[in-house]
């Protein structure tokens, strides 16, 4: 599928401050990273997706050549990377200052960064034990929630709100599931595939190599029409209002 897209997450208790500054921190990266690799009047970025509950913002490359916004889009995982393991980005001093300035806002209520792209996720924190490779962990598995933010421009990809946690989580998807999509947008479903979760909290926050998604039922999980006529009435036993009544009235 196509690489255009890049995606900022802030994790923890995030200020409109904190957001607004690694907004623009991310301008400020991406346009380094189009200068020096000398595409900066080929490619336009542009807003492609803002989930301010889930602190995340995504940006798509528009450009005649895809293979110029896939670039940058490289060189952003690159830098991402580096700053994980704990060393410089191989790139200016323009480029280091600005992703630098990104990872600048963790403190005692951002706990942690994530750089997005199609390919990976890598979560940069303050504290030692977390930014490691393993910040990330990947496994085959499903996540049901509801299906939002669909974009079928150059590439499949959309968000899923997880029911667990009620946060979105970036779902990238093959051409040819448009049918599959078509079904399930803006419904409940289960997405099936490679999930890439918060290794410390669980929390999916990606899923790749979609294999399957499947509509659910809008009928609420625990609601009181899936539980009527599961235990059926005794002869002679009170209807359940004339209980309720009864305890009331005690």
């Amino acid at each position: 599928m196509a690489k255009d897209t890049i995606t900022l997450a802030l994790n923890g208790e995030v200020t409109i401050r904190h957001f607004a500054s690694a907004i623009s921190n991310l301008e400020t990266l991406v346009q380094a990273l189009s200068d020096e690799l000398g595409v900066a009047d080929k490619v336009e970025w542009v807003i492609h997706d803002l989930q301010v509950g889930s602190a995340t913002a995504t940006i798509r490359g528009e450009t005649e050549i895809l293979e110029q916004a896939e670039r940058v889009v490289d060189a952003y995982a690159s830098v991402g990377k580096s700053l994980q393991a704990g060393k410089r980005p191989d790139f200016t001093d323009r480029v280091v200052k600005a992703a630098s300035a990104i990872t600048g806002i963790l403190d005692d209520r951002v706990s942690s960064v994530r750089f997005e792209t199609a390919d990976l996720d890598v979560t940069i924190s303050r504290h030692a034990d977390v930014t490691s490779p393993v910040a990330i962990v990947k496994s085959f598995g499903a996540i049901e929630g509801r299906v939002q933010t669909l974009s079928n421009r150059k590439g499949l990809r959309f968000n899923l709100y997880d029911t667990l946690h009620d946060r979105a989580v970036s779902c990238y998807v093959k051409e040819g599931q448009e049918d599959q999509l078509r079904e399930v947008w803006g419904k409940r479903a289960i997405v099936e595939g490679e999930i890439s979760r918060e290794r410390l909290s669980g929390r999916p926050v990606a899923i790749r190599q979609v294999s399957a998604i499947r509509a659910l039922s809008e009928v609420e999980r625990g609601s009181y029409l899936e539980a009527r006529g599961v235990s059926p009435l005794k002869a002679g036993a009170p209807m359940p209002e004339e209980t309720i009544r009864r305890l009331r009235d005690a």
